[in-house]
């Protein structure tokens, strides 16, 4: 892997974003994402997307700066107000985090896939990660759970309406607001946010890069409305059942009678999920008063732990 002076975030631990150091004052803070639509409406696919990808930015405890548009459409089989209505949806979320659209790249493709570039700047002592976590923080959640379960049964006849607003209104969502008051109050120790390997993946990664263990509350988890329902009638997302698989090797369930369901949101894959804190415990009645007062959802979930030296287990779900 190469190496260079100035990266100060890189591959290393499966950090939200790339940061690279300018001056001694001074990083900038580089992530890109894209994906196919995950739900019908073109314009609130847009700003799903760029949300998802402008979340990259905040979980670093960052500013956007300047972005590019990636886009793959079928050009002759696609209207252009598709087109037009996507972009617009990316645009307005932009617009809405501060930065500035600077162009792009599109090509030709027979599947829609829409996302961007970002880039964003931060102070060089102001620079947050998923490695920072100690032992006897809290953990917090910013956004509920299971955006993944809505998207996957957009195409049934089981998705109530109020079930997709919810879950399209929480993507399309920015971590602008969390990020800002964590950041500018300073109550993190890490931050991450939740996306495609969902709340267990991203959590295992937080905990390995810190050197800790956690334990959840799976009862304390905030789910959308209708998503227990969704799991009941058997949606259960491919990306989350690979999640389950591959992350399980981390977690340990201590309580056999455990919601299968709600183990299931807990490792479902999300799409623009919120981020997730782990706030010093002193620092807790300060940090939900803020949030409480700025009318910013804080949800806590559980707790950071002392890691066994000889145990993959860094996750226990109670």
């Amino acid at each position: 892997m190469p190496v260079n002076e100035n990266v100060l975030v890189g591959f290393g631990y499966k950090d939200d974003a790339g940061v690279y150091k300018i001056d001694d004052d001074t990083c900038i803070i580089q992530t890109v994402d894209f994906f196919t639509p995950v739900v019908d409406d073109p314009y609130a696919f847009g700003q799903i997307a760029a949300a998802n990808a402008l979340s990259d930015i905040y979980a670093m405890g960052g500013k956007p700066l300047t972005a590019l548009n990636i886009a793959c459409f079928p050009i002759n089989d696609i209207e252009k107000e598709v087109f037009n209505l996507i972009l617009l949806g990316g645009l307005d979320k932009i617009k809405e985090s501060g930065a500035v659209l600077l162009g792009g790249h599109s090509i030709d493709d027979k599947e829609i896939k829409y996302g961007l570039s970002v880039t964003g700047l931060c102070g060089i002592k102001e620079i947050y990660s998923n490695a920072g976590a100690k032992s006897g923080d809290v953990l917090y959640l910013t956004k509920k759970l299971g955006t993944g379960f809505a998207v996957s049964a957009i195409c049934t006849d089981f998705l109530d309406k109020n079930t997709l607003d919810e879950a399209s209104s929480s993507m399309s969502k920015l971590n602008k607001h969390s990020s800002e008051l964590a950041v500018s109050f300073k109550l993190p120790n890490a931050i991450t946010d939740v996306t495609g390997f969902g709340l267990i993946g991203h959590l295992s990664e937080m905990m390995i890069a810190s050197g800790a263990a956690c334990e959840i509350n799976l009862t304390s988890l905030p789910v959308i409305n209708g998503t227990l329902d969704l799991i009941k009638k058997g949606i259960n997302p491919a990306g989350t059942k690979r999640n389950r698989k591959y992350f399980a090797k981390f977690t340990h369930i201590d309580n056999d009678n455990s919601d299968e369901n709600l183990l299931w949101v807990a490792f479902g894959a999300e799409t623009s999920g919120g981020l997730i804190f782990s706030v010093p415990e002193t620092k807790t009645g300060y940090a939900e008063d803020i949030f409480k007062n700025k009318g910013e959802p804080l949800y806590r979930i559980g707790r950071v732990l002392g890691k066994k030296a000889d145990s993959d287990i860094c996750i226990n779900i109670a």
